[in-house]
């Protein structure tokens, strides 16, 4: 398959990774202002949005078991999160975010489409619609 030249393809790979690595800065600001850090917070998005098991917390992080069991005891420590034994499995947690956690976690959510609705807002509209089509091909799972 044929694809870019070779220097466009450095580019272009050296200013997505410049981009990413802009917004989990100024995210990880933002975060630590509500004492968190960025794979805390990360944790709270994924437990708000389902992952409720500590072993897919380590699949989606991509780190150890044991770093999602230290991070685990840091958010329930603060009062974010809850762990309770599972009824049918006792080896297995479930986990839930407490009232506290919700709040936080809708905080850092907003604060991180701040982030980076900021740097959306020096694109005009039709730029912007062509990025989120651009992004949605690019990360398109199976299909070419």
């Amino acid at each position: 398959m044929n694809g870019p030249p070779a220097p466009l393809v450095e580019e272009l790979s050296r200013l997505g990774y410049a981009l990413m690595r802009l917004l989990l800065s100024q995210a990880k600001e933002v975060f630590a202002r509500e004492g968190l850090s960025l794979l805390q917070a990360e944790v709270l998005r994924l437990v708000k949005e389902g992952v409720l098991l500590p072993s897919r917390l380590a699949e989606h992080l991509e780190v150890l078991p044991s770093q999602v069991s230290h991070l685990l005891a840091s958010l329930e420590e603060a009062g974010l999160l809850e762990r309770s034994p599972d009824l049918e499995d006792r080896r297995r947690v479930h986990l839930r975010l407490t009232p506290k956690g919700e709040a936080v976690q809708a905080r850092m959510q907003a604060a991180w489409l701040q982030v980076f609705g900021q740097q959306l807002s020096r694109l005009n509209p039709e730029e912007v619609l062509l990025f989120r089509d651009l992004l949605r091909k690019l990360t398109e799972v199976g299909r070419g």
